[in-house]
């Protein structure tokens, strides 16, 4: 049996009730037409009637809200699920940039190191100038090991398991680790990136590993928009008002504007078939919806593209996580 609205639902037995109702005065009716006829029973028979009916309709509502529960508790799951997977998309698409930023101080290390050995390797006694070269060696490893892990401690939030509680959020710092991280990927696809980070923009609700994956979906667009050719993406922040503001911008090839209202709808994309999944910006703009900003864009085909994304300000208060609403639902 299909789900019906609950209204519907309810319309249906009122109805049936006042069906069963109008069986007494026709009763009564039957009866004054024929002395004969046995009044009670049929009375009796109508009260069955609007029983059964009223019966019906709360088993009917009853199993309904048991569907629509059940319809309710998968589309979350789902919509977990999809939070996720739109993320992993994101992060493998910074992966070749990232194993580059990780590539270069490893190879420095592994470098020094060498050096290290050879001199330790030697049979001579150390000279003072020696011992210099391994002080100086060691330094430079243990600089190179603080940039290894000052990546990953940028990519970790984003691939653990996302807590969505609403805390103070720094936009201006997110945004220079998430142009960090894309330096590599920007500069192997001949972008220049420019970053103009306001120090004055206030701290923004949300969660920081959620913000970071906005940033991440809109960065990746940019770049792709951008492809083979390359361009210029600057990313910046502003105060706006008592909030703060996000903008990505490319220098790409613009979104047509017979399309560019769907750009937020889930699965929807203007990449070529089999690149990209269409969720990145629908991922995005229930991220930012869910925290009470808001998500626009502007384009100018041929000329390029400016997302800007509005986040309250921290109220000073530690929020739980709003309910899940990944993708942006059609009404």
């Amino acid at each position: 049996m299909s789900a019906w609205p609950p209204h519907r639902l309810s319309a249906l037995g009122w109805t049936l009730g006042f069906a069963a109702v109008s069986l007494v005065p026709l009763a009564a009716c039957l009866a004054a037409l024929d002395p004969q006829a046995r009044t009670f029973d049929v009375l009796a028979a109508a009260s069955l009637g609007l029983l059964a009916a009223v019966a019906a309709a709360a088993f009917l509502a009853r199993r309904l809200e048991r569907q629509l529960d059940a319809a309710r508790q998968e589309s979350r799951f789902l919509r977990r699920q999809i939070l996720s997977l739109g993320k992993l998309a994101a992060i493998g698409e910074m992966a070749a940039g990232v194993a580059h930023e990780i590539n270069n101080p490893v190879a420095i290390m592994m470098e020094e190191a060498g050096l290290v050995l050879d001199i330790l390797e030697d049979d001579a006694p150390a000279a003072p100038g020696d011992q210099a070269e391994i002080r100086r060696a060691l330094q430079q490893i243990r600089t190179q090991g603080a940039r290894c892990k000052d990546i990953t401690h940028m990519l970790l939030p984003m691939a653990r398991k996302t807590d969505d509680a609403r805390t103070a959020v720094d936009l201006s710092a997110l945004a220079g680790e998430m142009a960090s991280l894309s330096e590599r990927r920007a500069s192997h696809a001949k972008v220049r990136l420019v970053t103009d980070l306001a120090p004055d923009v206030p701290p923004v609700s949300g969660s920081a590993a959620r913000v970071q994956q906005v940033l991440l979906n809109l960065i990746n667009n940019a770049l792709d928009a951008m492809a083979p050719e390359g361009g210029e993406l600057t990313i910046a922040t502003r105060r706006a008002g008592e909030g703060g503001e996000l903008l990505v911008s490319d220098t790409g090839h613009g979104i047509p504007e017979a399309v560019i209202d769907q750009v937020f709808e889930p699965f929807f994309t203007t990449k070529a078939r089999g690149k990209g999944t269409g969720l990145g910006l629908s991922i995005s703009a229930g991220i930012v919806r869910e925290f009470g900003g808001d998500i626009s864009v502007r384009s100018v085909p041929g000329q390029g593209t400016t997302f800007r994304v509005v986040l309250p300000a921290y109220a000073g208060q530690t929020l739980p996580a709003p309910a899940a609403a990944a993708l942006p639902e059609n009404e």
